[in-house]
């Protein structure tokens, strides 16, 4: 299916609502062209008011815009959903007056109080949507127009914001009779292991803190029973609920809006999963000699289905994790001279560098929306997986103006050692390394050799 409708064209076709109408029967040869068209259009971040204290409860009132939003007269309000990026001031009285307070996760407001003491649940009559307040902040910048390398951030300013702080993260374990679930102490060490690496990744911007965790027995092995049978049974305020499903129960692992579910307590399923909620799409890869796609391929990301370290750079970009100095556009010096020579330093662990060289070189590719970003995952051959050090990737990514829900999505194009003596081509450009600096170290009786930094000639 993945490949008969080329949903990896359109990364918004990968952020669940594809996989809802797939296991709905509705992915059929008849209406795929129109539900193709339906689930690729723009749609908002809804702030949505609920009727009970659980986030699968019967929707009261949705809101696209920012501004006051008056609630039914007989409406009683119990929770609300609050998409990455907003925030909403619950207003006890009409037109946002009165007794009031201002949460910016989803929020069960049976656990919840305004200001006064009171609680306010039923007690909410209207609404203010606003964006996430934003801090300065050096991973946040605009291009000037004289800027010609300067590489744009489109995400969401105010979903940047909201990002990059401390993520309150509530740990849900699904239990049920005659199957195992983890214990929530493994569930927590393996959060707070990708959290750490988080922390590196984001230079100190995302951190963790764990409000609440709790097991919840369910009644029926059908994955979708169960999952909502464990929403209602939550009651999650939180930036990010985490549930970990029995074993067997779901082949799979997936994400929406600010929720995860998993069935194993693999890191790498964490953070891919966590990924879909910030706003990545998967990570694949292109044949260059055979153009077929492999879906979920590139072991350079989070976002696929290996082993990786990190983030893609373009996700890392995305996320609002590198500087305006870390990214170098390259289309005027090519479009000027034909061609240019960039030294780039691998990536790694994104940790924060004193180094000078940038971790990427980004060609607008022209007449489309795409980008495409040329980088070094690695330094080194580690035990991750088996990308060498050194090794250039050419990645594939859309600009994303205005992009909405799992966005970020990319496609390896190239891939090829740094003392490759060939051209290789992606997107229109052809890649040639032409200059390295690597040491070796000693490690288990053996030699290993570690790049500091790759040097590409890049032409049309």
């Amino acid at each position: 299916m993945w490949e008969t409708c080329q949903t990896y064209e359109h990364a918004e076709l990968e952020d669940g609502l594809f996989l809802d109408e797939v296991q709905a029967e509705n992915c059929t040869a008849a209406n795929w062209t129109a539900l193709r068209e339906q689930l690729i259009a723009p749609r908002a971040p809804l702030v949505r008011v609920r009727e009970s204290c659980n986030g699968v409860s019967q929707v009261i009132q949705e809101a696209a815009s920012n501004g006051c939003h008056t609630l039914p007269q007989a409406a009683g309000a119990s929770f609300v959903d609050v998409p990455i990026g907003k925030a909403v001031t619950l207003h006890a009285a009409g037109d946002c007056t009165g007794d009031s307070v201002t949460v910016d996760t989803d929020t069960n407001l049976c656990e919840t109080s305004f200001g006064s003491g009171a609680s306010a649940n039923d007690q909410v009559r209207s609404f203010r949507v606003q964006d996430v307040e934003v801090l300065p902040s050096a991973h946040r910048y605009d291009c000037a127009g004289d800027e010609s390398t300067c590489v744009k951030n489109n995400n969401n300013a105010s979903k940047l914001g909201a990002i990059n702080t401390k993520h309150t993260v509530k740990v849900v374990r699904i239990a049920l009779d005659g199957r195992t679930t983890p214990a929530l102490s493994t569930i927590q060490n393996t959060i707070r292991g990708v959290y750490r690496d988080f922390a590196v990744a984001s230079r100190g911007q995302v951190s963790l803190e764990f409000t609440g965790s709790q097991t919840v027995q369910v009644t029926s092995s059908n994955c979708t029973t169960a999952k909502n049978q464990a929403r209602q049974k939550a009651n999650s305020s939180a930036f990010l609920t985490v549930f970990v499903l029995p074993g067997g129960m779901c082949s799979t692992s997936n994400a929406g809006s600010r929720s995860v579910f998993l069935k194993g307590t693999l890191a790498r399923d964490y953070a891919h999963e966590i990924g879909h909620v910030l706003g990545l799409a998967h990570s694949n890869v292109r044949d260059p000699s055979t153009g077929q796609v492999r879906s979920s391929a590139d072991s350079s990301s989070f976002m696929s289905t290996f082993s990786a370290d990190n983030y893609n750079l373009p996700q890392l970009h995305w996320l609002g994790w590198t500087k305006k100095e870390e990214l170098v556009g390259i289309n005027s010096a090519i479009d000027n001279n034909g061609s240019t020579e960039v030294t780039l330093r691998p990536v790694g662990t994104n940790d924060d560098s004193t180094s000078s060289l940038p971790l990427g070189a980004v060609w607008e590719i022209p007449g489309t929306d795409q980008r495409l970003f040329i980088a070094v995952p690695k330094p080194r051959l580690n035990g991750t997986n088996q990308i060498e050090g050194g090794t250039v990737f050419a990645y594939r990514a859309p600009k994303c103006v205005g992009c909405t829900g799992m966005a970020m999505g990319t496609m390896q194009m190239a891939r090829f050692g740094p003392k490759s003596v060939n051209e290789h081509e992606a997107s229109g450009l052809f890649l040639k390394p032409v200059g390295y600096t690597s040491s070796f170290v000693q490690e288990g009786g053996k030699s290993v050799e570690v790049f500091t930094s790759v040097t590409l000639r890049i032409r049309k």
